[in-house]
């Protein structure tokens, strides 16, 4: 009977480690008193409180106990959660680096916690400070964090003789959980070394399994604690001054407005929360990373606006949902010129609709059901257009009052599994086209959590006056996720009517791929190395509709990290044969004949411990087509000028000589034969970058960040597109006299934000930006880096000032207050 028990131990053990279901427990503490949110940790109540120690590494040494011991405390009481960490250390060389809330990079000594208070294994919060005070929040869902959360909570470090202590007041309307009586939540601690490069947990975290919220133990005993009454209100008042100088009589260079709007949450009961935004000002988000789009797809931006960051990691699990469209570049802001008559210019066309509210409902049961609804509502964009002789104007219609909705239903299943239901639809104002999409996505894992199988089939549907256009797109992925070996199988189809771009991103339909691809990663050290990835892929791809074969790709890469923490990895991509290019002519039936070509390149990235650190590539292209090459480069040093100041340089080059492709015209006139015209062209583009930061306080900051975008076009000859896909030359009798004018491009973007921000109380502040921006193109090609900056910068450039404020009222802390409870 004991060997049989011991067999039993040992074979639990193993299971337990392999398969990462081992689970520690702490009990949280119940407290009357009011504690002191100091960093302290002096009150009885903290000294008696039981402790969970013994963290376990993630990486670098993986499995092994933390070099430095943590110990952290729970308490709680009928308003508020209270976590109190002591960091122990040699105190000289605990990181001293400042940066802004919610950045916490590689330089920073940080403690952070996770919760999972409905135990779903996928859905979660986070809060973080660093040695610094520098606090940090997110939702978490599996393995994704969040960030730009910024919900109201309190934090306080102090530095000690040997550990600096960290305690957290956290209320329970920052988050949600059930009405039970006796909540066992799901939670935990995890705390990054700086200098060491050591991440460790409370409850061991395996970077083979991508989901850190599986992998939580168990915090016990919190019980007697309703849900509280959520209602928070967060009014903002912004002015704005613009100079852009027109110099023209009687229009005023200066521009002025004031404007003021309120962003509402509201705990609809203890799971689902109602997030509003009226009458929202985004004035002084970041400017997009323009570049020049040669190809037939469009460009996908990131979103930096707040309210379409926070809290959408429901409405994003598919990727069906691309909140740029909200808001975005107006339907018909590109065809207006196709209806302009003689001597009519256009004197305005606005860049993006006006968004006018934008609502959110999120939240999960407590039978693991997520539920979110969004709406939004834009206002209809007009374009001003003015006669040149006569002067008379008028408007054009670019896009119809428009509303978006998205609805998407998550159940959580066993085995951190789920099915996925989402809906997306657009209604248009008068004849415009509505659209719909609705998809269902699903993934089943193994117990262990070893294998899987996913799917999705997507419906898309498009209404129009005379007709409506359905479309489809499925997929099937299965393989291995965990371990050292990894692989996956693929097919996806998308058909030639599927369309979600409505109120999603795809760059392509009409397309069948076939993939299978592997990976093996070693996570311990050995040797002179911390780590090793790599990874190889095929892919197969012909079109949906006709089954025409388009071009099979191979891929792979193997990266290092070695002792030292300098990372390094190289990379191939290749396409194996010559590929069928069915989108480059932009029309039915034609296609592009594209030679083989091989990419092998790499990349490096220092140490960012270090007070000078570089990341740099080298990428070359090798086509089997005479005299076709690509090559480019990057380099980017990063100086730690203090524990205050950093600052980030980044110069990148491409260089293409003899591309073929579509013949873009930078003119109204079309001075080219009819036909599909293909042109021969060199590509140079650079781009240069400087990020710099300075941080006054761990509230308090200064961001700088200048971006200059070049990019000429020149070309050399031009050809028109046979039917067998292949390029016949113009002769000189076709070409109208320096027929290069009408396709050559100069290309500029120029950006400047200036950002100064002070979060002067618990999710409150102040924000004052400037934006200076220069956008120019023109068909002088011929200049020289130094001569194309002299003649930008005499252009005239669009000057922004702005001044921002916010201020986070909580009617629970107008409640406490009066009762001289544990508050903000």
């Amino acid at each position: 009977m004991k060997i049989l028990t011991h067999i039993a131990i040992l074979i639990f053990t193993h299971i337990c480690v392999n398969y990462g279901i081992s689970q520690k427990t702490i009990k949280a503490e119940r407290i009357n008193s009011k504690i002191t949110i100091d960093g302290e940790l002096t009150e009885e109540e903290w000294v008696s409180a039981k402790r969970a120690t013994e963290f376990i590494q993630s990486s670098p040494q993986v499995g092994k106990a933390a070099s430095q011991k943590t110990e952290v405390r729970v308490l709680y009481d009928d308003l508020n959660i209270y976590i109190g960490a002591r960091c122990y250390d040699d105190m000289s060389k605990v990181s001293n680096v400042l940066s802004q809330r919610d950045d916490f990079n590689s330089n920073i000594d940080y403690f952070t916690f996770i919760i999972d208070t409905y135990n779903d294994n996928q859905n979660g919060f986070a809060f973080g400070v660093s040695s610094m005070g520098v606090q940090y929040d997110a939702k978490v869902f599996v393995s994704e964090w969040y960030g730009e959360v910024d919900m109201a909570w309190k934090s306080e470090v102090k530095l000690n003789e040997d550990n600096w202590s960290v305690e957290f007041l956290i209320p329970y309307s920052a988050f949600r959980f059930s009405k039970k009586q006796i909540q066992n939540w799901g939670v935990n601690f995890i705390r990054h070394i700086s200098r060491r490069r050591e991440s460790s947990s409370w409850n061991p975290i395996r970077p083979d399994f991508e989901n850190d919220m599986a992998q939580c133990g168990d915090l016990l005993n919190v019980s007697g604690i309703k849900p509280p009454f959520r209602l928070s209100l967060i009014p903002y008042i912004s002015t704005y001054a613009e100079h852009y100088p027109y110099n023209i009589d009687q229009k005023s260079n200066w521009g002025r407005a004031i404007n003021g709007g309120m962003d509402i949450k509201y705990g609809i009961n203890e799971a689902f929360t109602l997030d509003m935004t009226l009458i929202p000002d985004f004035g002084q988000v970041q400017f997009d990373n323009e570049v020049l789009n040669l190809s037939p797809f469009e460009i996908q931006f990131q979103d930096y606006r707040q309210f379409f960051t926070e809290g959408t990691e429901l409405f994003n699990k598919t990727n069906l949902f691309y909140s740029r469209r909200i808001g975005g570049s107006p339907l018909l802001s590109t065809s207006i010129y196709d209806e302009l008559n003689t001597n009519e210019q256009v004197e305005n066309n606005p860049r993006n609709s006006q968004l006018l509210n934008a609502t959110k409902i999120s939240g999960r049961t407590s039978k693991g059901l997520g539920i979110g609804v969004f709406n939004g509502l834009s206002a209809s964009t007009f374009a001003s257009v003015s006669d040149t002789l006569t002067g008379a104007s008028r408007q054009l219609l670019t896009s119809p009052l428009t509303n978006y909705n998205v609805l998407v239903l998550d159940q959580n299943l066993k085995n951190n599994s789920y099915i996925t239901f989402t809906n997306t639809n657009v209604l248009r104002e008068g004849k415009f086209y509505d659209a719909n999409l609705s998809a269902l996505h699903t993934k089943l894992n193994t117990k262990s959590n070893k294998y899987f199988i996913a799917s999705n089939l997507n419906i898309s549907q498009q209404y129009f006056e005379q007709s409506d256009i359905i479309g489809h797109s499925l997929g099937l992925n299965i393989g291995k996720q965990t371990g050292s070996f990894i692989y996956s199988f693929n097919y996806k189809e998308d058909s030639d009517t599927y369309n979600q771009n409505d109120l999603g991103f795809l760059l392509m339909n009409n397309t069948r791929r076939t993939s299978a691809s592997m990976g093996y990663n070693i996570y311990k050290p050995f040797w002179k190395l911390n780590r090793l990835w790599s990874r190889l892929s095929v892919e197969n791809t012909s079109l949906y509709s006709t089954k025409r074969y388009i071009g099979t790709t191979l891929s792979g890469n193997i990266g290092i990290t070695d002792n030292r923490f300098h990372s390094y990895m190289l990379e191939l991509n290749s396409n194996l044969t010559q590929s069928n290019d069915f989108f480059e002519p932009r029309a039915s039936g034609y296609f592009y004949v594209r030679p083989k070509n091989i990419n092998i390149g790499g990349w490096l990235s220092s140490n960012y411990q270090k007070q000078f650190a570089v990341d740099a590539s080298i990428y070359s292209v090798f086509f089997n087509r005479a005299n076709w090459q690509e090559w480019k480069f990057r380099i980017s040093p990063r100086f730690r000028l203090s524990d205050r100041l950093f600052l980030i340089l980044d110069h990148r080059q491409f260089f293409t000589y003899n591309e073929q492709g579509y013949a873009l015209l930078n003119s109204n006139t079309n001075p080219l034969p009819n036909g599909i015209i293909f042109g021969q062209r060199d590509k140079l583009t650079s781009i240069n970058t400087m990020n710099f930061n300075y941080t006054l306080t761990n509230r308090m900051g200064m961001t700088f960040r200048l971006r200059h975008y070049w990019a000429r076009v020149n070309y050399s000859s031009f050809f028109t597109l046979e039917d067998n896909g292949y390029l016949n030359p113009l002769s000189a009798n076709s070409l109208n006299h320096n027929i290069e004018s009408y396709y050559n491009i100069n290309n500029n973007a120029f950006t400047i934000d200036m950002v100064y921000r002070w979060v002067f109380a618990p999710a409150s502040e102040i924000n004052i930006v400037w934006k200076n921006s220069i956008f120019n193109t023109n068909n002088n090609a011929t200049l020289n880096y130094f001569q194309n900056v002299d003649e930008l910068m005499e252009l005239n450039a669009l000057n922004s000032i702005s001044i921002r404020f916010m201020y986070f009222l909580d009617t629970i802390y107008l409640k406490n207050i009066k009762r001289n409870k544990n508050t903000l």
